[in-house]
């Protein structure tokens, strides 16, 4: 059970970890393989996209982005980034729980979470996506305390999360230690067009 207090844990701990150094702004390779691979016109989700440099890439390419956190201080560092950049009109930053979080079904051309997992934040966002659309997930994988584990998947976990109307365009289940900060698993889809 999700409690008020749990959320504002969990808020004040990101905020902490965001007040400390400058953003980067670096957007997230998803966002590259997304274009490439072609995606519905329509707005773009972020989930936990933390002071995303993927938002304001979408949003140089013309998509409307809602992003969503649950850290205040990282959403105000990206709407200043946006606003700066004059992407402020299709930066749309939403602080709130991604676990209490309505999203609208197969409203979004495009939905990408990175280092985060919550399964029934998954499914949700999952449904959120347009037929034809794209769904880019990362999630830190591994072992880890008993408490960090309910926050880790395990390789495969994904794609087997998807359901049948899914194509997986790419999947990566950790086995690839090159360049990165943490083991994830990551997962590019395409939702079935209807």
């Amino acid at each position: 059970m999700v409690t008020r207090e749990s959320w504002r844990d969990d808020a004040a701990r990101w905020n902490a970890r965001y007040a400390e150094g400058a953003p980067t702004f670096e957007p997230h390779p998803f966002v590259a393989e997304a274009f490439a691979a072609g995606f519905p016109e329509g707005p773009v989700l972020e989930l936990a996209c933390g002071r995303s440099g993927s938002a304001l890439a979408l949003a140089e390419r013309g998509r409307r982005v809602l992003a969503v956190d649950v850290s205040d201080v990282a959403l105000r560092q990206l709407h200043g980034e946006a606003r700066r950049r004059g992407l402020a009109d299709r930066v749309w930053c939403v602080r709130a729980d991604l676990r209490t979080f309505a999203l609208p079904p197969e409203a979004f051309g495009f939905v990408l979470a990175t280092l985060f997992w919550d399964p029934a934040v998954f499914r949700a966002a999952r449904d959120a996506v347009a037929p034809g659309g794209l769904l880019g997930w990362e999630a830190l994988t591994g072992n880890g305390d008993a408490e960090s584990r309910r926050f880790r998947v395990s390789p495969g976990e994904l794609s087997a999360s998807l359901g049948a109307r899914w194509e997986v365009l790419r999947e990566d289940d950790g086995d690839d230690h090159g360049p990165r900060r943490h083991e994830t698993c990551r997962l590019l889809a395409r939702a079935a067009r209807e």
